[in-house]
Order: C-alpha cells, then structure tokens, then sequence
C-alpha cells in the first residue's frame, strides 16, 4: 500500500476521532521517508474543505456511511482533485485496501464506486438565493452555525470575504535582541543571513518582524537562537501591555509562554509572573523562558479564576489572554472547527468574564489591564468588556498602538478581522485602573 495514503488516512483518524491536533500528529509521524509536503498538503486539505468535502459525498451515497469510510471518502474526494501525481486507479485501490482494514471486506465494492462517481461529479452548490448561509457553509467549509453568526452582525459582502480569505503559507516571526545588539542591528544580521542563504522573508509590520518560508529557514539551525515564531496580533498584544523598567506584570494565562517572554525580553528589570492552571503547561513557559535565557520570568502554577489576597493592587500591569474559541486561528488550525458550536462560545463566555473580573483586582491604580483572545465573535469580546466596565467603573478604555494595521477600531476595542488585517483573527483591549 502507498505509504503516503495510509498515512494521511491514520493521522486524520486521530484528529476526527481521537480529537487529536493535526500539527501535533503531523509532527509526531513525518520523517524522511516520506513524501512531508504531500502527507501535510492532504491532512491539512481535508481539514480545510471538511465541510465541502461531506456535502460532495452526501451527493453521492444513498445510506450514511460509517464514520471510518466517510472520512475514507472525504479524502479520496480530496485528493482525486487535488493530487496530480496519484492515479485514480492507484488511489482507489489504496482506499479500498483501507476500507477492507478498517470496516470489512464487503464494503470494497461500494468505496470502489463510490470514489470513481466522485472524482469524475462535478458538484453544484446550494441555491445562494434560497439559503445563503448553506451556500457559504459548503462553499467555504465553515459551520453553518459560524455563518449564521457572522451574517447576524456583518453584511453579506463582508462575510463572504472573509470566509474567502486565504492567509500566506509563510510563517510569522520576530527576530530576538542579540548580547551586545540593540533588536534593530539584531534584525539587520539576521536578514543578513536570510539573503545569504537565499531564504525567502518579507517585512511585516514592525522593523523585526517578518514572514520567512519556514521549511527552508530550519534547514539553518545555526540561525535558530535568532528567532521565535509569533503571530503578529499575538506581538502587538504583548507591547500593548505598554511594560516599563522595573514593572510587575502578570500573565495569568500565559501558557506556552510566548507574550510573556516578549515583554520579559524588552526589559530586564521587568518580572513577568505567568502563570497556568496545568503543570505540564507550566512546564512549556520555563521551557520557553529558559530557551531565550530570560532569568525574570517567574512560571506558577495557578487558577486564575480564583482569587488570591496577596496579589490585590500588587502589579502594574495585567495580561488576559483568555481561553477563547479559537475562531479567528481556524485558517492555520482548520481542526479547530471539528468540533467546536455555539454552545461551546456560550460556556466560554463565562470564564471569560470572570478571568478578567477576577485579575482587574490585581492591578495598582494607575496600572494597566490588556484583555485579549484569539477570536472575532462579539461576544467573547466586545460583549465582555463592555459587561466589565458597567460594574467596574474605575476601568476605563484607551488606545493602543496598531502600527498601521487596518484594525476595526471600536472605541479603543480592536478586532483584527483576517481579510482586513492579513493577519490572524484576533481581539485586543486595553484598559486603565483610576
């Protein structure tokens, strides 16, 4: 059997049944052996067009297939149109040999058919006149729920671009301060290298900021102390925190750990206390901090739901990254829509308040609180913050710096919507304690 096939086919089981993370998988399983660029391009196309992909085989059988053959046919469809170098012939006798292995052997016949019709159906979509909203699911495989949602609060137009929109296959970086060097000439060296090496980069919004073709930049790993990976909004988040000499901050969620060592790094003076609920994510933040050499970020274990006496009015700045969605990363982590609903937003909706209920508490007065999620959804955003300021009046909104970005700016609350900004979908606010 094609090595390939059976691979793409056991790490998408993981992720559709065991509610596995496709990028953990992938990374667990790739190997010079095989072919990295096709196994990714066909875990990562199924996850995309899941939705598209379900309607196509829908189309086609009469009976509800079993969960293990629907995902065979899903990616058979994927790949009959998408994979140039499989033949049909190849592919379907791959798949039938899966078939046989993971349901039994009288399905061989159906999946056999069943693939030929598929790879040769041209699939219309749903009528956009009667049901706009199933056109734009199927379309661009998105859960009806979410289209509903956005159609709710957005016009038609601006929905269907930004469920169009397609982020850049480069991956974001910052360069780090090197001993001895202000972060500028850092960055100067280091794009040094990237030409020298002939590594494709193109600046992003700040002046040590960038995206790289990351498959070839690992191939460098002299270059590998010079870098993190960071989405861009999850960078301005970090500055927006506005840190100073000698400030106490804390990162109440900070688990990996990668806005904290930012602000950890601008300053030394600076100590950042971030925390997790997890020890094994607490882990990951002093394995993060310990790679960059940062001696002033403090790792803790604990709940930021629950008060702690002796932090009241102790630190100068605030940073809730809050547990959220995820809906505005689903372009790079497209297993997010799996197996998320609006019920699930509901129930985050309430943790989220009382995260930054909870730690507005600990900020001085004349300190700073930065709210912030990795999610375009009002109310696990805008909705919260303004519920926040009704009952805490010594709050108040102010600016932050967007660096030219075309961030949807709201009275001081900043949703980073991915067609506008290029970037993730994010959300931040910054507010100051009277």
């Amino acid at each position: 059997m094609n090595k390939e096939i059976i691979l793409c086919y056991d790490i998408l089981s993981k992720v559709y049944f065991e509610k596995a993370y496709a990028s953990i998988e992938l990374n667990k399983v790739l190997n010079a052996s095989v072919n990295k660029a096709l196994v990714t391009k066909v875990v990562y196309g199924v996850l995309e067009q899941d939705i598209y992909l379900d309607f196509c085989v829908h189309s086609c059988v009469k009976k509800e297939p079993k969960p293990q053959i629907l995902l065979l046919l899903k990616m058979a469809t994927y790949m009959s149109k998408n994979i140039s170098g499989i033949p049909l012939y190849a592919l379907t006798n791959e798949c039938v040999e899966l078939a046989k292995k993971y349901a039994d052997k009288y399905v061989a016949g159906f999946v056999n058919a069943t693939i030929k019709n598929l790879s040769k159906t041209e699939f219309k979509l749903p009528n956009k006149s009667v049901d706009y909203a199933k056109y734009l699911s199927v379309k661009y495989s998105y859960p009806k729920w979410y289209v509903d949602y956005l159609l709710s609060v957005h016009d038609k137009g601006f929905v269907e671009s930004l469920l169009a929109f397609k982020p850049t296959t480069d991956t974001h970086i910052r360069v780090i301060k090197q001993p001895n060097c202000d972060i500028n000439t850092s960055t100067d060296e280091f794009v040094k290298n990237l030409e020298k090496f002939g590594i494709r980069y193109q600046k992003s919004a700040l002046y040590f900021t960038m995206y790289v073709d990351y498959n070839k930049l690992l191939e460098y790993t002299e270059l590998k102390d010079y870098y993190v990976v960071q989405g861009l909004p999850s960078i301005i988040t970090a500055l927006s925190v506005g840190a100073e000499h000698n400030d106490k901050v804390l990162d109440c969620t900070s688990a990996p750990g990668g806005k904290a060592c930012l602000i950890a790094g601008l300053d030394n003076t600076i100590r950042v206390t971030a925390c997790d609920l997890h020890i094994h994510r607490v882990a990951l933040i002093k394995k993060y901090a310990s790679s960059l050499k940062l001696n002033n970020v403090i790792p803790l274990v604990a709940d930021a739901t629950k008060f702690d006496e002796k932090w009241q009015d102790t630190f100068d700045r605030v940073l809730c990254d809050v547990p959220c969605s995820g809906m505005g990363v689903v372009t790079k982590k497209p297993d997010i829509l799996l197996n998320r609903s609006m019920s699930d937003v509901n129930e985050l909706v309430g943790l989220q308040y009382q995260i930054l209920c909870n730690n507005s508490k600990y900020v001085k007065h004349g300190g700073t609180l930065v709210y912030s999620t990795c999610s375009i959804i009002d109310k696990e955003n805008e909705g919260i913050i303004q519920k926040f300021l009704k009952s805490h009046s010594d709050f108040k909104l102010v600016s932050i710096d967007t660096h030219k970005i075309n961030v949807s700016n709201n009275g001081n609350m900043y949703t980073f919507y991915p067609h506008l900004t290029q970037t993730e979908g994010f959300f931040i606010a910054k507010l100051e304690r009277l």
